[in-house]
């Protein structure tokens, strides 16, 4: 029987980018391994993708079929079990420290002793990556993740018209609603401050305004009148809508995320982050496809 990871939760960063992140670097080493991978923790986005569920039908029935239940999801049923399973299988978790990424092979070059000690192996965390394994097994990543065939209608329905009125069409991704408090605001940026950016890379990378269209995803409310002049466009699509969305422009510009960088790797397209000092510019001219952003240190390479 093949040696299995389990990701059991994803303690410190729940949302969309965040446990994807988390998977793909899992997923990658698991290939590398010839290991079965299996994910307890994704019930909340299973639905949008192709993704295998869990064999177990124990899992699949009180985690994932009972948790698209609103008064089910109430109960915290989820946080009871891993209780449960924490105190059962406190030998075989392997945990991150939260803070720092925990790198996997074929990015380390040795395993966990936990994963040789055991058959079956249960993480614990949301910092396990593994930026050589994603390159290595692209192909296969890109694959595993493919959105419902819905969302990329709805995707290909946005671009697809856009594509044939301008030549440059720009992914901008403009986080604000959580990003306003957290960590003070420090990756926050105001639309004022985005409508200067935009205009320097307009100047910076020569595009005619008339050429370029600007397709704006956020998870609040867009003034347009602010980036009156523009080409803009609003896909006010969900989640994995605006998600893959972007991942079909020609290159992202926005915050500091997990988000916007997720969406650069899957799309392999540049993403140009925010800095509150001003944007190097520079240092993005020479970029024509994914890369290890190290300005983008919210998705701890």
């Amino acid at each position: 029987m093949k040696k299995k990871i389990v990701i059991l939760d994803h303690i410190g960063g729940g949302r969309l980018a965040n446990q994807l992140w988390n998977y793909m670097g899992l997923y990658s080493y698991c290939l590398e391994k010839n290991y079965a991978l299996e994910n307890y923790a994704f019930f909340d986005y299973i639905n949008l993708f192709n993704i295998p569920y869990p064999t177990n039908p124990f899992i699949r029935f009180f985690l994932y079929t009972l948790n698209q239940i609103k008064f089910y999801r109430k109960l915290h049923v989820y946080d009871y079990f891993l209780r449960m399973a924490r105190k059962i299988l406190k030998n075989k978790i392997l945990e991150d420290d939260r803070v720092n990424p925990f790198y996997l092979p074929p990015t380390s070059t040795s395993e966990p002793e936990i994963v040789l000690k055991n058959k079956t192996i249960y993480t614990s965390g949301w910092l396990f990556r593994n930026p050589v394994g994603i390159k290595k097994y692209r192909e296969q990543i890109i694959k595993y993740f493919k959105p419902k065939e819905s969302i990329l209608k709805k995707v290909d329905s946005v671009i697809g018209p856009l594509r044939e009125k301008y030549k440059n069409v720009v992914g901008v991704h403009i986080r604000q609603t959580d990003y306003k408090v957290w960590m003070n605001g420090k990756y926050y940026f105001s639309q004022d401050e985005v409508r200067k950016i935009l205009n320097e890379y307009l100047k910076e990378f020569e595009r005619k305004p008339e050429e370029t269209v600007f397709v704006i995803c956020s998870d609040g409310n867009i003034d347009e009148s602010i980036f009156s002049g523009l080409n803009i466009h609003l896909p006010k699509g969900n989640l994995a809508e605006d998600l893959f969305t972007l991942s079909k422009t020609d290159v992202i510009i926005g915050n500091d995320s997990t988000y916007s960088a997720f969406a650069s790797y899957y799309g392999n397209i540049p993403f140009i982050v925010f800095e509150r000092e001003g944007v190097e510019w520079d240092f993005y001219r020479d970029k024509s496809g994914y890369f290890e952003n190290k300005k983008n240190v919210l998705v701890w390479y």
